[in-house]
């Protein structure tokens, strides 16, 4: 039988009406799914960032810069997924990903200041002196390069006070390390320490520090004139009124009859 032939039912004809206008009626009312695209994981990210919440920070920031590498914001993206890491003191993963974006994207906005984050990021990992310095050397090498990269940048400053602040941390490493030689009377061991820490770290305090003990084995070995040389230049140069008092008295002690 055609279908053109068939008649339905008055009944039947208004149920099937009711249930298209059902039908549309609810499409009508749905929400239209909103685009979830660059811009949308960006948005999220640095709402999540400026709040800090760090975890909902990366995983949208990360996927951003997996989902969308063509985008205008992916540059933008790989820089605060690195400042997320950053900001929950994920310092190894922060490295790793402001390294990313300056081989990926090396002529980004954010690129200087990537480089100068990888600094700040091995600065924060700094130990006592007395411990391994590694994170030290690492700290000075990532400042140390930025200035040389990025030299109009406004952080220039910082970062060349963070190249002292690095370079003091090391000299006091050294130092220790002599006095450690010194005191368990190993002296040529003290000597050689004390030798690399002037001829490494003359612009440091610890320098006229290094120059003051290496007095006293001198002194203690007969050469008293050499002595008297080291430390009346420690006297000429600190600013340390302990370590001035100090070498004063080896002073007085060594006329005194």
């Amino acid at each position: 039988m055609h279908l053109s032939n068939v008649r339905l039912s008055k009944p039947r004809s208004i149920f099937l009406l009711s249930m298209l206008c059902l039908l549309f009626a609810g499409c009508a009312g749905k929400e239209v799914p909103e685009v979830r695209g660059p811009q949308y994981f960006y948005n999220k990210g640095t709402e999540a960032l400026g709040k800090e919440r760090y975890l909902e920070a990366i995983e949208n920031f990360q996927r951003l810069v997996s989902n969308f590498p063509g985008s205008a914001l992916v540059a933008d993206g790989q820089y605060q997924l690195a400042q997320s890491y950053f900001g929950m003191e994920d310092y190894i993963n922060s490295v790793f990903e402001y390294q990313r974006l300056i081989d990926t994207y090396p002529s980004s906005e954010w690129a200087s200041e990537a480089a100068f984050q990888i600094g700040e990021a091995f600065f924060e990992q700094r130990r006592h002196p007395e411990l391994d310095q590694a994170e030290t050397f690492e700290a000075l090498t990532a400042f140390r390069r930025f200035i040389e990269d990025y030299p109009t940048s406004p952080k220039i400053e910082i970062a060349q006070q963070r190249v002292t602040t690095s370079r003091e941390r090391l000299a006091h490493k050294e130092y220790l390390g002599a006095q450690l030689y010194h005191r368990q009377g190993h002296l040529e061991a003290a000597r050689m320490s004390y030798d690399q820490l002037l001829l490494s770290f003359p612009d440091t305090e610890w320098y006229l520090h290094g120059l003051a003990q290496l007095g006293t084995l001198e002194r203690d070995e007969g050469s008293v004139e050499t002595a008297r040389q080291h430390w009346q230049q420690v006297l000429d140069n600190t600013k340390d009124a302990k370590l001035r008092d100090q070498v004063q008295l080896w002073l007085t002690e060594l006329d005194t009859p």
